[in-house]
């Protein structure tokens, strides 16, 4: 870095709206960082704008075309850039860009450990053989993508499997950097008495990877299965589906005065959840780094979740030294199991709300983690 002030942009391949939300998480986050910091920062996004785009925000909307251009880069004149692609093939473009302009690139990996995901497709012989097809080439293009880094922000899981696969090996894992997401410094412990509750929180209209029907059945199976005096209540925070508010009204008295849907909700109120839960409950199919997880851990809370370990293994992964309760098998059954030996933990002091944010809020603050990835911040 040069002793001027440095020039640090994020970036995402994908048109997200710029509105107040998105200055919260992610590329957003990281370029409020930075600026935090005493770098030069905007987040660039491409065309076209959307309706409700901050009018004064720190962003700049280009066409795709500039953003896989190397003199468009160039005449930037940035010291680097955080790339959000998710390791996508169809971004390679952006990347190879930012590389051939001799800026420093750095790609987050947002994404789990399902690599080969083409060979666990059904089918008889020829499918099978086009499905490996595919996959090899889905693999070198990615590894031809994340190879345009200088350091790639993931998890240690995500690393580990770069290592062990022929596709990628040393040569992508050795550019990896422990950073799962970047978390607001909302996300803190506060002097608040912890409560019998679980908190579970989602984006619920994803229903293929959220599982709003998996969260359902194991509360259900939780509460048939658990003492009354050891019961926690539940506060689901995300806009509910209609299925959802349908099968609460139609719960039981007993059961429907212990969950609650709670909607959508600011980051503040949120945190005020976390600090008072014992456990975030994650029922997702596939997270990558999960967000909901690291800002739990950032409030002191723990962290229950099914266990999947490819495509919730970052997840897994936080739950690790005192951290939460992976359940035995992917089931409802075994998940409300989890649930209980989660809270029953707590009860016997096995777990540090204090510990836990020490250890993980360091790894996931902007303030801590950028200066580790851009020198002279």
């Amino acid at each position: 870095m040069s002793e001027r002030k440095p020039r640090i942009f994020t970036c995402t391949p994908f048109a997200f709206p710029a509105d107040e939300y998105f200055f919260t998480r992610d590329t957003g986050l990281l370029c409020r960082s930075l600026q935090a910091l005493g770098a030069e920062s905007r987040v660039v996004m491409p065309t076209p704008r959307r309706e409700n785009d901050l009018a004064d925000a720190p962003y700049m909307r280009v066409p795709m075309r500039r953003l896989k251009s190397a003199a468009w880069w160039r005449a930037q004149r940035l010291d680097g850039v955080m790339l959000y692609s998710w390791g996508d093939p169809r971004y390679t473009g952006v990347a190879r860009a930012i590389h051939g302009a001799g800026i420093r690139l750095v790609i987050h990996y947002d994404a789990n450990c399902e690599l080969h995901e083409h060979l666990k497709r059904p089918g008889g012989a020829l499918k099978r053989l086009i499905n490996r097809a595919k996959d090899a080439l889905i693999n070198r293009m990615r590894a031809i993508h994340l190879g345009y880094a200088d350091a790639i922000t993931t998890t240690p899981a995500n690393r580990d499997t770069f290592l062990h696969d022929p596709a990628y090996g040393a040569r992508i894992a050795g550019k990896c950097v422990e950073m799962p997401c970047p978390v607001s410094s909302v996300f803190r412990t506060m002097d608040i008495e912890r409560e019998r509750l679980f908190v579970a929180v989602g984006k619920w209209s994803d229903v293929v990877n959220k599982r709003p029907e998996m969260l359902m059945a194991t509360l259900e199976a939780y509460h048939a299965s658990t003492d009354a005096a050891e019961l926690c209540d539940t506060e689901v925070y995300g806009a509910p589906t209609p299925e959802m508010e349908a099968w609460h009204a139609a719960l039981p008295p007993d059961m429907r005065r212990r969950v609650h849907l709670m909607g959508k909700v600011d980051h503040a109120t949120l945190c005020r959840a976390y600090n008072r839960a014992r456990a975030c409950l994650c029922t997702s199919y596939a997270e990558g780094t999960h967000n909901a997880s690291l800002e739990a851990h950032c409030c002191g809370c723990a962290v229950v979740c099914p266990n999947r370990p490819i495509h919730l293994c970052n997840v897994i992964w936080y739950t690790q030294d005192g951290g939460g309760t992976v359940s035995a098998e992917d089931t409802p059954e075994s998940l409300a199991a989890a649930m209980q030996a989660e809270s029953a933990a707590w009860d016997a002091g096995l777990r540090d709300p204090a510990a836990i944010c020490a250890v993980w809020r360091p790894k996931v603050l902007p303030e801590r983690a950028l200066p580790r990835l851009f020198p002279g911040l």
